[in-house]
């Protein structure tokens, strides 16, 4: 059992967000934590004036992504808490809130974790997207397949601007990773901020053979954020 582990088992439980003691996500987060309002783009899950299939923040290649809320009020701190925290334990309670929010992906799919690079994964000790395609996969009933690597590390995207960030995700995924790709696959990770990483996700497993690309993840980051 890694370092991270041990201190999940030992540390006294407490909101990722605020620190009070008990529940990894308190009642008072929980109820301050904002699901995107509908309408909703039916391709990448934003919010807009009236129901479309395509918005102008959709990317090619997803068939469709939702997201459990907004990043806004605890959802930075939750994040936070997980990733740079390493609160491995916060991933079940992040999962359960994607869960009582987001519509279970069809039958038949298959749960794809956007990967982390080598040097990043070393660094962090583990992977937040697999940790919370894994929660969501006991939780709907799918299987989780690894199904993509990392084929180019670039510099972190927080923070970076939207077409930094279009650049920087461009070719930095490919398929080849433990498993196979599904013909149904969903991608899952922790935030989608302009969608260009899961555009390039869903870009290879599309050139790989998937059928049909879709995308959950837990918190979106609203325009201008």
């Amino acid at each position: 059992m890694g370092l991270d582990a041990i201190l999940d088992v030992l540390l006294p439980p407490s909101c990722g967000a605020c620190g009070l003691p008990g529940a990894a996500v308190c009642a008072a987060c929980r109820s301050a934590l904002t699901p995107p309002a509908p309408p909703l783009c039916g391709g990448c899950g934003a919010q807009v004036g009236v129901p479309v299939e395509r918005c102008p923040a959709c990317r090619g290649w997803l068939a469709g992504a939702r997201q459990a809320v907004r990043y806004e009020g605890p959802a930075p701190a939750l994040v936070a808490a997980l990733k740079d925290g390493r609160r491995r334990g916060l991933a079940p309670a992040l999962a359960a809130i994607v869960v009582a929010e987001v519509p279970p992906p069809p039958a038949g799919a298959a749960l794809v974790p956007v990967p982390l690079g080598p040097r990043r994964a070393r660094e962090r000790g583990f992977n937040q997207a697999l940790l919370l395609a894994q929660a969501l996969g006991r939780a709907w009933g799918l299987p989780v397949a690894q199904a993509l690597r990392r084929a180019r590390e670039g510099p972190p995207q927080r923070g970076a601007r939207a077409s930094a960030r279009g650049r920087q995700a461009a070719g930095a995924f490919a398929a080849g990773g433990r498993d196979p790709v599904p013909p149904l696959a969903w991608l899952v990770d922790d935030v989608h901020t302009t969608g260009a990483t899961l555009a390039d996700c869903a870009r290879a497993l599309r050139s790989a053979g998937a059928r049909e690309v879709g995308a959950v993840c837990f918190a979106r980051v609203p325009p201008g954020g």
